[in-house]
């Protein structure tokens, strides 16, 4: 089901395949790059809008059964609440994440998003997570300054790494900040030029699930996990 919230200045397409924000617009600029399927050699993959990675960001060692980026962003969620600029999600957990529930909340509030991902865990044994926020920023793929790093397209498709809670850029005529509010100490740069985009992405120790040198967070029965950004579109 698709629904939008908006104010007098943003309007975000939500869908709850997926949890995606599929679209973010200023009036009629966009500032996310819309969500589609790309060809990447003989397959068709989805790009664009925007996703939240959990239980973990990136490919998953730790436990071989969970796909890259987790499984939320491939289910389809419930609606709990709705309102004319905000929405709350729910989605039970599977597998290894049974008893473990996931809410997002999106909401639009004067020129920013806020977005949250809760996590609680209801069994009675551990739950080792990491999420993230996947957004897909429009970019014409111009070398352009995130913050004090010099991004250059040479480095991509490689991921970039840096240890912040807060990244300011500008990107096709948009003014952009992504703020971590909550549990944010990490983001990742990405594209693959397969689409006019660049991914700045607030994680939790992003690669945590498969590098050793990252820590995963240990979420104890009957305790909950927090990650909360705000993307925010500047003057």
């Amino acid at each position: 089901m698709k629904k939008t919230i908006s104010n007098s200045s943003l309007i975000a397409g939500v869908n709850t395949n997926g949890g995606y924000i599929d679209s973010l617009k200023l009036g009629d600029k966009p500032i996310f790059f819309p969500k589609l399927m790309v060809k990447i050699g003989d397959e068709l993959k989805v790009r664009g809008g925007m996703h939240v990675c959990a239980p973990n960001f990136g490919v998953s060692t730790i436990d071989e059964n969970l796909p890259a980026h987790g499984f939320c962003r491939d289910r389809e969620w419930k609606i709990e609440e709705s309102s004319g600029s905000s929405i709350k999600l729910s989605l039970e957990g599977e597998g290894g994440y049974e008893d473990t529930l996931f809410t997002l909340i999106y909401e639009v509030t004067n020129k920013s998003l806020f977005a949250s991902i809760k996590i609680e865990n209801q069994s009675q044994s551990d739950k080792i997570i990491a999420p993230a926020f996947h957004p897909y920023f429009y970019s014409d793929h111009k070398d352009f300054v995130i913050n004090d790093i010099q991004i250059n397209k040479e480095d991509l498709p490689n991921s970039i790494y840096n240890k912040s809670d807060y990244q300011e850029f500008s990107s096709n005529d948009n003014h952009i900040v992504v703020k971590g509010i909550r549990n944010v100490n990490e983001f990742v740069f990405w594209t693959d030029f397969k689409g006019d985009y660049i991914c700045v992405e607030p994680t939790y120790n992003s690669t945590a699930f498969s590098n050793q040198s990252k820590r995963t967070y240990k979420l104890s029965p009957g305790s909950d996990f927090e990650l909360k950004i705000e993307i925010k579109v500047l003057d």
